[in-house]
């Protein structure tokens, strides 16, 4: 089997499959995904403009994935799947604006390459906003050199709904670096920089009335603490300086191997090829310099490398070589990672739901991991086989690895890390649901389907609660009843949830709870 004569669609479907995948496999995961769901949930049955989470106000993102998600809703999507299809349809539409740009350039494999990129594809995979920033930043790039100035501003205030001003990290920059594709005429700095000021308009009127509308307080955490307080001495998320080295280095595969200067002696690349390895330093630097780091923050950076590494690939004699290192090296981290999870997976045991545990303990981890481990197998057979095959060849075999070999691990996390368990006893009949304890970020309103959760203080204000309502549901973490489940209370459920105990009660129907003194 030659990947070489593979016939393969495009790569935008090929990343938007395994995102779908990914969607079809496993249901969201606590505590992130979770969260924002319940904000789309909260979103769908109120106001389109003000955001809240579990009742309250909610400013910690934007608002164009969930104005996105309420458009897909609206065409007949299921709402759980509205909103995680759009990490997946951005990753796809982010793959065919680099393929674009490349073109523009003169390079075939640009796309190919952007599809390839471990970490755009992860990210792709999970329901973050990153994946929706890169499609909006890369779209008003795509336009930018087009000299379509109208559409770049419309992508651009996209972007900005996306994540807020931190698109400015990304759009300044690489704005810079594509002058050469635009065909640099007399006053285009000015046109980019007009062009950002408008589009940054949207965000700004719906922050305004967003503020407005939420109250002072609100109003301080949406338009200071969550951008300017977060960069400037926030403790969220806060990472050492080298933070990014190693999620470089590993998400760059399969080109990881190209991150090194290319050989003296070799044809000198094109201005805009210095003027990208320039700004993507700028972006590292900026990001590194900012308190609070994530790995997937870097996506949005990602398609430039693509671009870099596919004129290298196109253009130096024995890059190719780098690329199948690259795709060997994929392989390898891949099939060690299924051999950690079968070391290590016992011991994350009390992080798994009871449901979780139950299937562990019937093996039903085995199934999934073996396929992994085959699939993995074979895309390393197939790469050591295809050591004369062309670059695209490489590429093609880099996407099928990276995307679709982790798919089974998907499944797993999804039996082990979803409270099934506590969703099932949410969904007993009930008039009301209380928590005596957390809100696990707005999980047991999602999965009641409530809005409103009465919060319980005390041991007393439980029992005297369920002795007023016996139909009412209360969520408890555990460790808030150390002596155990009071008298006239039922058990229904007991999960693990984000690593918490979580118990679900009842009021036992012919003994109601007594009525504390």
């Amino acid at each position: 089997m030659n990947p070489a004569r593979l016939r393969v669609p495009h790569p935008a479907w090929i990343a938007l499959a395994v995102g779908l995948g990914v969607v079809l496999l496993r249901p969201a995961l606590p505590i992130d995904e979770t969260r924002y769901l319940e904000v789309f949930r909260e979103h769908l049955e109120g106001s389109p403009f003000l955001l809240h989470l579990s009742g309250e106000p909610y400013a910690e993102k934007p608002p164009l994935l969930f104005w996105l998600g309420r458009l897909l809703v609206a065409a007949g999507a299921p709402m759980d799947l509205a909103l995680r299809v759009l990490p997946a349809l951005a990753t796809a539409l982010t793959v065919v604006f680099t393929e674009r740009i490349g073109r523009r350039t003169g390079l075939a494999l640009a796309g190919w390459v952007q599809a390839a990129l471990w970490l755009p594809a992860l990210a792709g995979q999970m329901l973050l906003f990153d994946s929706l920033l890169a499609a909006a930043v890369w779209g008003a790039l795509e336009a930018w050199t087009g000299r379509r100035d109208r559409t770049a501003a419309a992508w651009s205030a996209l972007a900005f709904l996306a994540k807020g001003p931190v698109a400015l990290l990304f759009l300044v920059p690489l704005l810079w670096a594509l002058r050469p594709l635009r065909g640099p005429q007399a006053g285009d700095g000015r046109r980019a920089a007009v062009m950002l000021g408008l589009a940054l308009l949207p965000l700004a009127a719906w922050a305004l009335g967003a503020a407005l509308a939420g109250g002072p307080e609100f109003g301080r955490a949406l338009l200071w603490e969550r951008w300017g307080g977060r960069i400037a001495a926030t403790q969220e998320h806060a990472r050492p300086l080298w933070f990014y080295l190693p999620i470089v280095l590993v998400g760059a595969l399969p080109a990881t191997f190209f991150l090194r200067r290319p050989r003296s002696g070799q044809p000198g690349p094109p201005a805009w090829f210095h003027r990208f390895l320039r700004a993507l330093i700028v972006v590292l630097l900026a990001f590194t310099l900012i308190r609070g780091k994530q790995a997937h923050y870097l996506v949005p950076a990602a398609p430039a490398l693509a671009l870099l590494v596919a004129w290298r690939l196109e253009h130096e004699p024995g890059a190719r070589r780098a690329l199948w290192r690259g795709v060997l090296t994929q392989a390898g981290l891949l099939l060690a990672l299924v051999g950690a999870v079968v070391t290590f997976l016992p011991r994350l045991e009390p992080s798994a739901g009871s449901a979780g545990r139950a299937w562990l303990a019937r093996g039903g981890q085995v199934l999934p991991l073996a396929a992994t481990a085959l699939l993995l197998a074979l895309g390393m057979f197939l790469a050591v086989r295809a050591r004369a095959a062309s670059p695209r060849a490489l590429l093609v075999l880099a996407t099928g690895i990276g995307g679709l070999a982790p798919l089974p691990l998907h499944a797993v996390a999804g039996r082990l890390l979803y409270p099934h368990a506590l969703a099932a006893a949410l969904r007993e009949p009930h008039t009301q649901v209380a928590c005596y304890g957390s809100l696990q970020n707005g999980l047991i309103s999602l999965l009641s389907q409530r809005t409103t959760i009465v919060r319980l203080e005390r041991e007393a204000d439980l029992i005297a609660f369920a002795g007023r309502d016996r139909e009412a549901l209360v969520v408890v973490d555990a460790e808030r009843l150390p002596a155990g489940v009071p008298p006239g209370l039922d058990l229904l459920a007991q999960d693990t949830a984000h690593r918490t105990e979580l118990l679900v009660l009842r009021a036992r129907a012919e003994h109601p709870p007594p009525r504390p003194d």
